[in-house]
């Protein structure tokens, strides 16, 4: 069943920013800071284009704007046949910082086979504990974010085989729920807050929400459930009907979670199942998409102590119902990289 134009793949085969480079400044005119209804900002309007409007060659190829087509629900998207035309560049890594041991030193490999699906057991269902944030990284943060490239580990599978698996996490918009549209720049407020036992974690029914409206433009989510006191694994997302064909509801399960903290730096990994439902071309049928992904997280403090500088990697893995899964059973067949820094905000006296 072909994919609707709002579900095709959105995959940007452009060529990275090396480590060391800093944020390009976005083209598109920076929104307001207001917390309207729920409390989220407005997209910028720049969307894609405005992050493939930067002026470093390096970073985002311009031309690729010729490959943009409508995505659907307020977005935009890059074309299949768009993304067969650009080039095709590696994934420059962010080492994290140095550590012994831990998930910091297989990050700091700087090599895909440490992203791997990790192997869980199939009968024993392990708990899975909220993670715990540094102290530094508690309060009310703006986030801007850009797209920084991504890498294709398994050599056997082509880029034109794999841009035909639009099942692939990443490939469609909201099938990486918090990250919805992986190619677009972002800018959204997210926090950080103390739970009853003194630790700061998450906020995770605010920043989904904030996260996701804020990628779409508009408001689309309905609503959030999120309980980390009687299962700390599982999110429930509802959404306004009628606002986006991609997503009437999602539920994402967190299947492991570590993480590792030094000074001012702190890493995080979780590994993830997504099921997706929306609506589908037969009539009183719920479409379902299924897909798994890793977030692996570096955070590090800026100059100053309201300033964080993130990176994210999202490892995409393929489904044992893929045609192509014995091919890659178990390494990711896509890496994404996006860059983050996070603003403080003061609070209202």
């Amino acid at each position: 069943m072909e994919s609707p134009p709002a579900m095709r793949c959105i995959l940007l085969l452009l060529a990275v920013l090396p480590e060391t480079s800093s944020f390009c400044t976005f083209s598109a005119p920076a929104p307001p800071l207001s917390f309207p209804g729920a409390g989220r900002l407005l997209a910028s309007k720049g969307g894609v284009r405005g992050v493939l409007s930067c002026a470093d060659p390096r970073g985002y190829n311009g031309n690729a704007a010729r490959g943009l087509q409508d995505g659907g629900g307020g977005n935009t998207g890059v074309s299949r046949r768009g993304l067969a035309l650009m080039a095709l560049s590696p994934l420059l890594l962010r080492p994290p910082p140095t550590w012994a041991t831990g998930l910091a030193e297989k990050l700091k490999s700087r090599q895909s086979d440490a992203l791997k699906k990790p192997l869980l057991p199939s009968i024993v269902v392990q708990p899975v504990k909220q993670v715990s944030y540094p102290e530094w990284l508690e309060g009310t943060w703006v986030a801007e974010s850009r797209f920084a490239g991504y890498e294709l580990p398994v050599k056997k599978l082509s880029k034109e085989t794999l841009m035909k698996d639009t099942a692939i996490a990443g490939f469609q918009k909201l099938s990486v729920l918090t990250v919805p549209d992986m190619a677009a720049s972002m800018r959204y407020p997210l926090r950080f807050v103390k739970n009853d036992n003194g630790k700061v974690v998450e906020d995770v029914a605010f920043n989904v929400a904030s996260v996701v409206d804020n990628s779409l433009g508009y408001r689309a989510v309905q609503g959030v459930e999120y309980n980390p006191s009687k299962d700390a694994a599982r999110v429930s997302v509802t959404f306004l009907p009628g606002k986006t064909r991609n997503a009437e509801r999602i539920e994402l399960f967190v299947n492991l979670a570590e993480s590792q903290g030094s000074g001012g730096a702190f890493v995080t990994s979780q590994y993830f199942r997504q099921v997706t439902y929306s609506l589908s071309k037969e009539f009183g049928v719920a479409r379902q998409e299924v897909g798994e992904y890793s977030h692996f997280w570096t955070y590090e403090q800026g100059d100053s102590p309201d300033q964080v500088r993130a990176n994210l990697l999202t490892a995409a893995y393929l489904q044992p119902q893929d045609p192509l899964f014995f091919e890659s059973p178990q390494m990711p067949v896509v890496v994404y990289s996006n860059e983050f820094r996070f603003k403080k905000l003061k609070p209202k006296a």
